[in-house]
């Protein structure tokens, strides 16, 4: 497309005139109290959300009918965030694997076969006050909107900045936090050889700690290990000072593909903060 690289990026190829559906679900139980009837039944989330969307192109001339996306998410003891999502594509296949324009409920009665999952596990502890939130410290290396070609805004770079440098935003109300998180991943590839198609599984844990030293001096460290290739992911560690207005903040990422060395002051103020 001649439009590939413009802000709303490319067309997509053929014609499209059809019907997009999904449900999305809530599943809850009541827990009746035994000792005393008159009590107002306790509601339990089961799942907080189970979604199932697709599409049907009624000019496409094969594969009218789309994918599957299944999402779902849940929490147990309020602690541990639990979620998932997979695609299903309802179609036969044939000897070598790939597929054909018959839909998969002539033979069987399947949502479709699994070509893609993703099973993420979540939880976090931390000391003082439960309603103080914990800086965002997940790792972004792409700068570059994936769909224009372009550079990211700078509300996305701002966010990006601060996902790459907690000490900067580091919050002296929480005393001492610890971030856990699990992530399973299955992909159907296609093998080496082009003859069929193989399963690719990938896990990987991710961590993130801040102690207070002092009311002034928080250090902390963050980084991720990749379970399948035995690999050490980046690990970053910062050591920042609150000084009022101002904040002071060491960051240092010794290990990993992208490694780094930083010493920033800056206002603690959003309105000053360009």
């Amino acid at each position: 497309s001649y439009y590939e690289r413009s802000i709303f990026g490319p067309f997509g190829l053929g014609k499209f005139g059809g019907i997009s559906f999904g449900i999305d679900n809530v599943l809850q139980m009541k827990l009746r109290n035994k000792n005393d009837s008159t009590q107002e039944s306790k509601k339990i989330t089961l799942i907080d959300g189970l979604s199932i969307n697709s599409s049907y192109n009624f000019l496409g001339d094969s594969f009218k009918l789309r994918p599957f996306s299944v999402s779902l998410r849940t929490n147990l003891f309020d602690k541990i965030s639990i979620s998932g999502s997979a695609v299903f594509v309802p179609y036969l296949t044939n000897s070598r694997g790939d597929f054909i324009d018959k839909l998969i409920w002539n033979k069987k009665l399947a949502l479709g076969k699994l070509t893609n999952a993703v099973v993420a596990l979540q939880t976090s502890f931390q000391g003082g006050d439960k309603k103080e939130q914990l800086p965002v410290n997940n790792l972004l290396t792409n700068q570059v909107n994936p769909i224009s070609g372009l550079p990211i805004n700078e509300y996305q770079q701002e966010a990006a900045y601060i996902r790459n440098n907690p000490g900067e935003f580091a919050n002296f109300k929480i005393p001492w936090s610890i971030s856990l998180s699990y992530a399973f991943n299955y992909d159907r590839i296609r093998n080496a050889l082009g003859t069929g198609y193989t399963s690719s599984i990938g896990q990987s844990v991710n961590w993130n700690g801040t102690l207070n030293l002092t009311p002034k001096w928080q250090i902390g460290m963050n980084g991720s290990y990749n379970i399948t290739q035995k690999e050490l992911g980046m690990i970053s560690m910062y050591l920042t000072r609150e000084m009022h207005c101002w904040q002071m903040a060491i960051n240092i990422s010794p290990v990993g593909l992208y490694r780094s060395f930083s010493i920033s002051i800056s206002p603690k103020s959003g309105l000053l903060r360009d």
